[in-house]
């Protein structure tokens, strides 16, 4: 029986990102820098507010507008956040979104990570050793709690690349040495297993530094990290924009560099 030939579709911007790096390195400002629609950020982490307020100032008057759900609180729970994403799904938000070229950005999972491990504690009454205690092996987190966390995480992840419209994901950098100070790998900072599998829900997964005044975006696998492209030639780039991005990707080229310092 014959089979179809493939032909590949018109691209529209639904690409999911995982921008991977230490704080200040331009994760939450790139995400920014998309004005060809509106840009919703859950704001999870209270340093990416700051960034947010940086970046709503200077926005274009001509720029669809940017909207955030604050749930930075100590208050705002892991199962708030979810809640949260399940109710938006629901309304038909995703759906405006990806007819309104939008992009959802979800600032970070190193945050929420944390607000899982706190809720699973808590409500597994395991006992957190806190300053000047001594740690009790018999009440920490075990193995099945491990897990929980490791499914509550893989939810959360699947779910964004399952959104219809394009999504970028945050997360710090969690650098590995040995003994003698050398790096031996850098993973997304999240606990257990997460860390090695997280890329597997994005397809491109990045790594953002800042050098001299410059953002640099790592999309090849450097200095231990596992960067991936699966639509740019590209190794790097240096003071891109999310617009520039998304219009060469739309087109089916590369972005390339933009201005020698970042504004």
């Amino acid at each position: 029986m014959p089979k179809t030939p493939y032909t590949p579709a018109k691209r529209r911007f639904d690409l999911k990102f995982l921008l991977c790096g230490n704080s200040g390195s331009g994760k939450t400002h790139l995400c920014g820098t998309y004005t060809a629609g509106p840009v919703h950020f859950y704001m999870i982490d209270k340093g990416g507010q700051k960034t947010l307020d940086k970046l709503v100032r200077k926005r274009p008057a001509s720029a669809p507008p940017i909207t955030v759900d604050i749930l930075s609180s100590r208050e705002d729970t892991f199962s708030k956040v979810w809640k949260t994403l399940q109710d938006d799904e629901k309304s038909g938000f995703f759906d405006e979104m990806a007819e309104q070229n939008g992009l959802v950005v979800f600032d970070s999972l190193t945050t929420v990570n944390a607000k899982a491990i706190s809720e699973i504690t808590r409500l597994g009454g395991i006992a957190q050793a806190g300053p000047g205690r001594k740690i009790d092996m018999t009440k920490g987190m075990a193995q099945p709690h491990w897990g929980q966390l490791l499914n509550w995480m893989q939810a959360l992840t699947s779910s964004l690349q399952d959104l219809p419209c394009a999504c970028a994901a945050t997360v710090h950098l969690f650098t590995l040495m040995d003994k003698e100070q050398r790096v031996v790998a850098r993973y997304p900072s999240v606990n257990g297993q997460m860390r090695q599998v997280l890329g597997v829900d994005f397809d491109e997964t990045y790594l953002l530094t800042s050098q001299a005044g410059s953002h640099i975006l790592t999309m090849k696998e450097k200095g231990k990290f596992e960067a991936k492209t699966r639509v740019f030639e590209a190794d790097s780039l240096r003071n891109v924009t999310m617009d520039a991005v998304a219009k060469a990707y739309c087109a089916g080229t590369t972005p390339k560099d933009g201005p020698k310092t970042r504004a």
